[in-house]
């Protein structure tokens, strides 16, 4: 079964590819969204934990 955070990214990977396909700009929002991420540990190397907040927009235009 898989996790719920790779249906996730799945998801993404396929609507990501969509858009691509139509040429299509897509704009996303954020009004003060605040990103956590953990300590990582990969191939010998580590990134450390923090947060991010966003405000503002990001357009992504394929084509």
């Amino acid at each position: 079964m898989k996790s719920a955070e790779s249906e996730w990214v799945s998801l993404l990977a396929e609507v990501f590819e969509r858009l691509s396909a139509a040429n299509a700009t897509i704009t996303y929002d954020f009004d003060n969204v605040t990103f956590e991420a953990d300590r990582v540990e990969a191939g010998g190397k580590a990134l450390p934990s923090g947060k991010v907040r966003i405000n503002g927009k990001i357009t992504i235009t394929s084509g």
